[in-house]
């Protein structure tokens, strides 16, 4: 029975990119502020009344809130609360408590005619994007040319496929200072099969909750797996960080300044990642685009389980990653999988493998066949031996050879 995506369709998946641009409300004209404001208060107040008569079956309550939204809202800003339109925001089983409801962004299409639309001010040379708010009143905000050639590329690396454009709009009274505008890309596509491996980019992405993101790019050349590029990419250095936190510990000890100190050290200490694990995944997606040039691809995220990453402070980066190459997936029209391989033992000959370590590797020895790898790297041929392909040259780059180290393995 096949798959059906969120819209309902079989065998159908959707992929969509952001872009978040932030804007000083004190550079906003204060008549615009204010009609914002009350844009927002009461698109606010009848969000509320919406999601909770949703939840709890009050079919009455519904019904009001939709017709205070016809009385008080501009048409385009209303088909959030139309449940067959693809801006309906009001899944009321995935949706999270109402403190979150109530930050809710306005939405629309890019259209000129359709609430918000991008366009080049022939005074200024400036690219702006227009947000009606009702009764013939307009926002404009202006758009750095860097956000259009984004938005450019990523039309582009669909393309022939349609793109939904749509527009939030988000501000919170918690954050009065700043107005937060989304620009949301979303595009469908059949659900890629799994294409042939002997034809296929081959990528394997193993994510490490130590040693961050390693991947392999490679195909099959006739006689064996040829390798042509081992990427690794280290999450940022807390190093720096946790030295900055140490001095700020340090001073409010001293009772210089205690309480900003303190809290100015709790920032310094804390690991937020959420971008780095975005771009990583991102710039893999990119790579292998590129190294495929036209042909299928094939990928693999070997991902560390819970438990292993539990009390780590990368373990919120590392399982977050997931839902991130998903979504860049069914973006980019690649066939993607999520299996763990071994890396403790050999793929040779199955003996148990032994672990050297260097100051930037982990190495693995055989001590039967002497096979010896970059452990980041030993599941990527327990994968290929799954694909039936034969293993490429090893190791996939230059090591230093193990019996110059001692073991770190404490069985070893």
């Amino acid at each position: 029975m096949g798959m059906k995506n969120k819209n309902g369709k079989k065998d159908v998946v959707e992929g969509f990119r952001v872009l978040t641009l932030l804007y000083r409300m004190d550079e906003i004209p204060p008549e615009n502020v204010e009609r914002l404001k009350e844009l927002f208060k009461r698109y606010r107040a009848i969000a509320a009344m919406y999601y909770w008569s949703k939840r709890s079956g009050l079919e009455e309550g519904v019904k009001r809130a939709l017709e205070r939204a016809k009385e008080e809202l501009p048409s385009y800003w209303r088909r959030i609360f139309k449940e067959s339109s693809p801006l309906y925001a009001f899944n009321v089983e995935k949706m999270k408590p109402r403190k979150v409801i109530l930050r809710f962004p306005l939405t629309d299409a890019l259209s000129e005619h359709d609430g918000a639309y991008i366009y080049k001010d022939n005074e200024s040379k400036e690219s702006k994007l227009r947000v009606w708010l009702g009764d013939g009143e307009s926002l404009e905000l202006p758009v750095p040319e860097r956000a259009l050639r984004w938005l450019k590329e990523k039309e582009d690396e669909v393309a022939p496929l349609k793109v939904h454009k749509t527009v939030r709009i988000q501000w919170r009274p918690e954050r009065a200072q700043t107005l937060k505008v989304q620009i949301v890309f979303r595009v469908q596509r059949p659900r890629p099969p799994q294409p042939d491996p002997k034809n296929a980019l081959l990528v394997y992405i193993d994510v490490n909750s130590s040693y961050g993101i390693a991947a392999i790019f490679a195909s099959f050349d006739e006689e064996r797996v040829k390798v042509y590029e081992t990427l690794k990419l280290r999450p940022p250095n807390r190093g720096r960080r946790l030295k900055e936190a140490a001095k700020r510990e340090r001073a409010a000890a001293r009772g210089s300044k205690p309480n900003a100190n303190r809290a100015l050290a709790r920032l310094s200490k804390k690991f937020d990642s959420e971008g780095w694990v975005r771009m990583a995944a991102a710039a893999i997606f990119v790579k292998a685009r590129k190294r495929a040039k036209g042909r299928s691809i094939l990928m693999n995220f070997d991902m560390p389980d819970s438990e292993s990453v539990k009390e780590s402070y990368l373990q919120k980066t590392l399982l977050s990653i997931k839902s991130v190459a998903k979504n860049l997936a069914n973006w980019h029209g690649v066939h993607i999988e999520f299996r763990c391989y071994p890396s403790r033992r050999c793929p040779l000959c199955g003996g148990r493998l032994k672990e050297y370590r260097t100051k930037h590797t982990r190495v693995m020895r055989c001590q039967q066949c002497d096979f010896y790898e970059d452990r980041d790297y030993v599941p990527f041929y327990w994968w290929l031996r799954t694909l039936n392909l034969p293993f490429p040259k090893h190791p996939l780059r230059a090591l230093q050879k193990p019996s110059e180290t001692k073991p770190s393995d404490p069985e070893a």
